[in-house]
């Protein structure tokens, strides 16, 4: 009977879950959770249910699932059920040992849980890694399968060189990895062109969540015949997708060939990362 019982419970919970899954990102959802109900005669007529993610981003107030026009009404019974629920860590089966967690914290929970899984970082040539892993099978992965190398340092210098950029016009570099604080960043760098412009953009990632990326700072900075090119700013995540097209160093035009006669991007790029009060970053040219 006990079996029986917790058969049941795991039925339940189950079922609880999908009615909570978003109809169309497929993902859990937080409160506000909307629902658009055939009692409104400019709703949705099928009752699906969105979160707020995902209603922000519609913009023809069309339900996403049925193509019906959208109310805005919020949908309190889901609500309360979820703040209810206790549920295991969507991380459970990699190892996660957390279990009976409140539904309405589970986010938070999942967002630092040390066995959350990421994807590679590395990718180039039109091709992105599928790899994914928690952090320690991550930074192995990068090591052994590209290549890439482990510096324990705050502080590094690291000359890139693109050959001839105009021929081959494309080039990614995510081979170099400093341990920090205990805390592991990716230096990346990528080399494109602009028309007929060469553009150099470097750039650090954390390897981790955004959350514990917002702790630290870095700077970027080269310097070539007596001027200075510098950026600072919050590492983001390599699971991000936020980072702007403009967040890093960017060098443009002849600047990138370090005032050399080539067709090669050839810049020597001195990094430093710190903690805002553990003291600030001074980068020695």
């Amino acid at each position: 009977m006990e079996f029986l019982k917790d058969r049941h419970d795991a039925e339940v919970l189950d079922n609880a879950q999908k009615l909570l899954t978003c109809s169309v990102c497929l993902e859990y959802m937080q409160s506000p959770i909307y629902q658009y109900s055939k009692l409104h005669s400019d709703a949705c007529h099928n009752g699906h249910t969105i979160c707020s993610s995902c209603k922000a981003g519609v913009l023809n107030k069309l339900c996403p699932s049925c193509r019906q026009e959208l109310g805005d009404i919020r949908c309190p019974e889901l609500e309360k059920m979820a703040e209810s629920l206790v549920v295991n860590c969507k991380y459970k089966e990699f190892g996660c040992p957390d279990i009976n967690i409140p539904y309405c914290t589970r986010f938070i929970h999942e967002d630092s849980c040390k066995f959350r899984q990421y994807s590679c970082p590395w990718f180039g040539y039109g091709w992105a890694c599928p790899a994914v892993g928690d952090i320690p099978f991550i930074v192995s992965h990068l090591r052994q399968h590209h290549k890439s190398f482990v510096h324990k340092t705050c502080y590094f210098k690291r000359q890139f060189i693109f050959p001839d950029i105009y021929k081959y016009q494309n080039y990614t570099s995510v081979d170099t990895i400093l341990k920090c604080f205990d805390r592991y960043f990716s230096l990346r760098a990528q080399g494109h062109l602009i028309g007929s412009i060469p553009v150099f953009i470097a750039f650090i990632n954390f390897i981790g969540n955004q959350v514990d990326a917002n702790s630290y700072r870095y700077s970027l900075e080269i310097r070539e015949s007596g001027q200075k090119l510098s950026f600072e700013g919050i590492p983001g995540s390599i699971n991000s997708e936020s980072r702007s097209k403009m967040d890093g160093l960017i060098v443009m035009g002849s600047r990138v060939h370090s005032g050399v006669e080539t067709r090669d991007i050839n810049l020597v790029v001195t990094c430093g990362i710190w903690k805002p009060g553990f003291g600030c970053a001074t980068l020695v040219g």
